[in-house]
């Protein structure tokens, strides 16, 4: 019996006025996270491309333009849907 394809959750979140649509990660990248270690700028850069279908040099110029708080905002809507989220958050 082959597995189900679950399709990746979506929804949006507001980051600086606006509504921007995001995806789960799916496991594959769940799990390539790992790949960087404690190089979390990198890490932060894949989680946006991927989640918000965007370049990852859009990604990083992004980050380099906004301030923790609204980062974290979009980077913790996204962990939340993809299930990293911690301590019941």
């Amino acid at each position: 019996m082959p597995l189900p394809v679950v399709p990746l959750d979506t929804g949006s979140v507001e980051v600086g006025g606006a509504e921007v649509a995001i995806r789960s990660l799916s496991r594959d990248e769940v799990v390539s996270l790992a790949k960087f270690g404690e190089d979390t700028s990198s890490a932060e850069v894949f989680m946006l491309a991927r989640a918000c279908g965007i370049t990852e040099d859009e990604a990083r110029e992004w980050r380099t333009a906004v301030n923790a708080e609204t980062a974290g905002t979009l980077l913790g809507a996204i962990g939340r849907l993809s299930g990293l989220a911690v301590g019941g958050q």
